[in-house]
Protein backbone atom coordinates (compact mmCIF):
# COMPACT_ATOMS: atom_id res chain seq x y z
CA UNK A 1 0.00 0.00 0.00
CA UNK A 2 1.00 3.72 -0.15
CA UNK A 3 1.55 6.03 2.72
CA UNK A 4 -1.03 8.39 4.83
CA UNK A 5 -1.11 10.04 8.37
CA UNK A 6 -4.34 10.09 10.25
CA UNK A 7 -5.33 13.09 12.59
CA UNK A 8 -2.80 14.27 14.23
CA UNK A 9 -3.52 16.55 17.90
CA UNK A 10 -2.13 19.27 19.20
CA UNK A 11 1.44 19.87 20.80
CA UNK A 12 3.19 17.07 22.66
CA UNK A 13 5.57 18.22 26.30
CA UNK A 14 5.93 21.53 27.87
CA UNK A 15 6.93 24.38 25.69
CA UNK A 16 5.69 22.32 22.51
CA UNK A 17 7.37 20.25 20.22
CA UNK A 18 6.40 17.29 18.11
CA UNK A 19 2.90 16.25 17.45
CA UNK A 20 1.33 14.04 19.12
CA UNK A 21 -2.05 11.51 18.46
CA UNK A 22 -5.09 12.64 19.89
CA UNK A 23 -7.42 9.60 19.45
CA UNK A 24 -6.45 6.80 17.20
CA UNK A 25 -9.39 4.94 16.14
CA UNK A 26 -8.65 1.25 16.27
CA UNK A 27 -11.26 -1.43 14.79
CA UNK A 28 -10.97 -5.37 14.64
CA UNK A 29 -12.64 -7.00 12.05
CA UNK A 30 -13.61 -10.45 11.69
CA UNK A 31 -15.97 -9.56 8.70
CA UNK A 32 -15.61 -12.27 6.65
CA UNK A 33 -19.30 -13.36 4.51
CA UNK A 34 -19.98 -16.85 3.15
CA UNK A 35 -17.98 -20.42 3.06
CA UNK A 36 -14.75 -19.58 1.70
CA UNK A 37 -13.69 -17.16 4.75
CA UNK A 38 -13.31 -14.35 2.58
CA UNK A 39 -14.16 -10.03 1.72
CA UNK A 40 -15.25 -11.29 -1.81
CA UNK A 41 -18.89 -10.32 -1.05
CA UNK A 42 -18.48 -7.19 0.12
CA UNK A 43 -20.41 -7.19 3.49
CA UNK A 44 -17.14 -6.43 5.10
CA UNK A 45 -15.52 -4.26 2.82
CA UNK A 46 -18.76 -2.11 3.79
CA UNK A 47 -19.31 -2.47 6.92
CA UNK A 48 -15.53 -0.68 6.83
CA UNK A 49 -15.77 1.64 4.88
CA UNK A 50 -18.40 3.12 7.24
CA UNK A 51 -16.08 3.25 9.93
CA UNK A 52 -14.05 6.10 10.16
CA UNK A 53 -10.64 4.25 11.55
CA UNK A 54 -7.08 4.80 11.25
CA UNK A 55 -6.30 1.29 12.17
CA UNK A 56 -7.64 -2.33 10.85
CA UNK A 57 -6.90 -5.27 12.99
CA UNK A 58 -8.48 -7.87 10.34
CA UNK A 59 -9.29 -11.40 10.29
CA UNK A 60 -9.14 -14.07 7.41
CA UNK A 61 -7.41 -11.80 4.86
CA UNK A 62 -8.80 -13.48 1.88
CA UNK A 63 -9.85 -11.71 -1.30
CA UNK A 64 -9.70 -12.70 -5.02
CA UNK A 65 -6.85 -14.84 -5.39
CA UNK A 66 -5.26 -13.38 -2.52
CA UNK A 67 -2.79 -12.33 -5.26
CA UNK A 68 -0.63 -9.16 -4.16
CA UNK A 69 -2.72 -7.26 -6.47
CA UNK A 70 -5.73 -8.15 -4.92
CA UNK A 71 -4.88 -7.31 -1.52
CA UNK A 72 -3.96 -4.53 -2.30
CA UNK A 73 -7.44 -3.95 -4.51
CA UNK A 74 -8.90 -4.99 -0.80
CA UNK A 75 -6.85 -2.75 1.15
CA UNK A 76 -7.64 0.41 -1.27
CA UNK A 77 -11.59 -0.61 -1.55
CA UNK A 78 -11.61 -0.69 2.34
CA UNK A 79 -9.89 2.79 2.90
CA UNK A 80 -10.27 4.83 -0.03
CA UNK A 81 -7.07 4.67 -0.89
CA UNK A 82 -3.21 5.89 1.20
CA UNK A 83 -3.14 2.91 3.69
CA UNK A 84 -0.29 0.47 4.50
CA UNK A 85 -1.13 -2.92 5.17
CA UNK A 86 0.73 -5.82 6.34
CA UNK A 87 -0.68 -9.77 5.76
CA UNK A 88 0.42 -12.85 7.39
CA UNK A 89 1.83 -15.72 5.49
CA UNK A 90 -0.34 -17.39 2.59
CA UNK A 91 -2.47 -19.59 5.02
CA UNK A 92 -6.31 -20.71 5.20
CA UNK A 93 -7.27 -17.83 7.13
CA UNK A 94 -4.50 -15.17 7.51
CA UNK A 95 -4.45 -12.05 9.84
CA UNK A 96 -3.31 -8.56 8.83
CA UNK A 97 -3.23 -4.89 9.89
CA UNK A 98 -4.25 -2.21 7.57
CA UNK A 99 -2.90 1.36 8.48
CA UNK A 100 -3.18 4.93 7.82
CA UNK A 101 -0.06 5.87 9.77
CA UNK A 102 3.61 4.55 8.13
CA UNK A 103 4.47 0.64 9.17
CA UNK A 104 8.10 1.13 10.32
CA UNK A 105 8.33 -2.73 10.34
CA UNK A 106 6.41 -5.79 10.28
CA UNK A 107 6.49 -9.65 10.46
CA UNK A 108 4.60 -12.68 11.85
CA UNK A 109 5.20 -15.00 15.10
CA UNK A 110 4.20 -18.38 14.64
CA UNK A 111 1.04 -19.51 16.55
CA UNK A 112 2.57 -23.05 18.12
CA UNK A 113 -1.15 -24.36 18.16
CA UNK A 114 -3.11 -23.88 14.89
CA UNK A 115 -1.57 -24.29 11.49
CA UNK A 116 -3.84 -21.85 9.50
CA UNK A 117 -2.75 -18.37 10.78
CA UNK A 118 -0.20 -16.43 12.62
CA UNK A 119 0.24 -13.83 15.03
CA UNK A 120 0.53 -10.72 12.62
CA UNK A 121 2.05 -7.68 14.03
CA UNK A 122 3.09 -4.40 13.10
CA UNK A 123 5.36 -1.35 14.44
CA UNK A 124 3.41 1.90 13.08
CA UNK A 125 4.78 5.54 13.56
CA UNK A 126 2.03 7.20 14.72
CA UNK A 127 2.94 10.69 15.14
CA UNK A 128 4.87 11.28 18.55
CA UNK A 129 7.85 10.02 19.78
CA UNK A 130 6.23 6.63 21.20
CA UNK A 131 5.30 4.34 18.37
CA UNK A 132 2.42 1.50 18.41
CA UNK A 133 2.98 -1.89 18.12
CA UNK A 134 -0.06 -3.85 16.63
CA UNK A 135 -0.52 -7.77 16.96
CA UNK A 136 -4.14 -9.44 14.86
CA UNK A 137 -4.69 -12.70 16.50
CA UNK A 138 -7.05 -15.23 15.71
CA UNK A 139 -6.80 -17.81 18.59
CA UNK A 140 -8.06 -21.03 18.41
CA UNK A 141 -11.57 -21.80 19.35
CA UNK A 142 -10.99 -25.35 20.18
CA UNK A 143 -10.98 -25.01 23.60
CA UNK A 144 -9.35 -22.60 26.97
CA UNK A 145 -6.42 -24.75 27.10
CA UNK A 146 -5.01 -23.74 23.86
CA UNK A 147 -6.19 -19.94 24.44
CA UNK A 148 -3.96 -20.27 27.32
CA UNK A 149 -0.96 -21.77 25.75
CA UNK A 150 -1.32 -18.73 22.41
CA UNK A 151 -1.80 -16.11 25.63
CA UNK A 152 1.17 -17.25 27.54
CA UNK A 153 2.91 -17.93 23.94
CA UNK A 154 2.16 -14.00 23.21
CA UNK A 155 3.36 -12.17 26.70
CA UNK A 156 6.76 -14.02 25.88
CA UNK A 157 6.94 -12.74 22.65
CA UNK A 158 5.78 -9.32 23.51
CA UNK A 159 8.58 -9.25 26.23
CA UNK A 160 11.14 -9.96 23.87
CA UNK A 161 10.05 -8.19 21.00
CA UNK A 162 8.71 -5.10 21.90
CA UNK A 163 10.19 -2.07 23.43
CA UNK A 164 9.48 -0.85 27.09
CA UNK A 165 7.57 2.38 27.06
CA UNK A 166 5.96 1.76 23.27
CA UNK A 167 2.44 1.61 22.94
CA UNK A 168 0.69 -2.22 21.97
CA UNK A 169 -2.50 -2.99 20.93
CA UNK A 170 -3.45 -6.74 20.27
CA UNK A 171 -7.18 -7.53 18.99
CA UNK A 172 -8.43 -9.90 16.54
CA UNK A 173 -10.86 -12.75 17.20
CA UNK A 174 -10.19 -14.07 20.29
CA UNK A 175 -13.20 -16.93 20.44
Amino acid sequence: GGGGAGPVGGEGGAGGGEPVVDTLRIVAANLTSGNDQSYDLGHGIRILQGIDFDIVIIQELNYGSDSAQDIIELVDLICGGGCEYVRGPNANIPNGIISRYPIIDSGSWTDTQVSDRDFVWAQIDVPGATDLWVVSVHLLGSGAAARQAEATQLMALFDAKVPDGDFLVLGGDFN
